[in-house]
């Protein structure tokens, strides 16, 4: 009985607000965007499909670039690596946030001390700095942003975690 409460308390406070509700509006849309993107554009978004500069609501939703691409197109298919990046780091900093906090706050001491000094010492470095440093040592790709966002992310859950 009490989860059902909780459930429907949760539901109604989350409908009347209405941020929370655009917000989670347009998120869907994005996802299903990017999860249907090779239904919706079949073609490769790199292909030249028009001419350069088409204004947008035309021919093409957001008309084309300077060389005659399909904005729209690129749009989409590059919401699924952004989605793809965003998943992959967001658990892995939860996963090094969790164990980093979770063995501070279990043996305590100098154990705590030492993680958490640590953990400070990653909250003082400027994140997007420090990001776009990370993926410029280890060489632009996938995996370095994924790298990058992981280690300055973790450090919040770390002292969430840890409490």
């Amino acid at each position: 009985m009490e989860k059902t409460n909780n459930k429907t308390n949760f539901l109604k406070l989350f409908v009347r607000n209405r941020a929370a509700v655009i917000g989670l509006t347009l998120l869907i849309i994005i996802i299903l965007l990017a999860l249907l993107a090779p239904l919706i554009f079949p073609e490769n978004p790199f292909k030249i499909v028009g001419k350069p500069l088409l204004e947008p609501f035309g021919e093409y939703v957001l008309g084309t670039d300077r060389l005659g691409r399909d904005v729209a197109a690129g749009v989409v298919h590059g919401a699924r690596t952004s989605i793809l990046i965003a998943s992959i780091a967001t658990l892995l900093s939860v996963i090094l946030g969790t164990s980093i906090g979770s063995l501070s706050g279990y043996y305590g001491g100098q154990v705590d001390n030492l993680l958490m000094r640590f953990t400070e010492f990653f909250q003082t470095i400027p994140s997007f700095v420090f990001a776009i440093v990370l993926v410029a040592i280890l060489q632009p790709s996938i995996q370095s942003i994924v790298i990058a966002i992981t280690v300055v992310s973790w450090p919040p859950v770390a002292r969430l975690v840890r409490g």
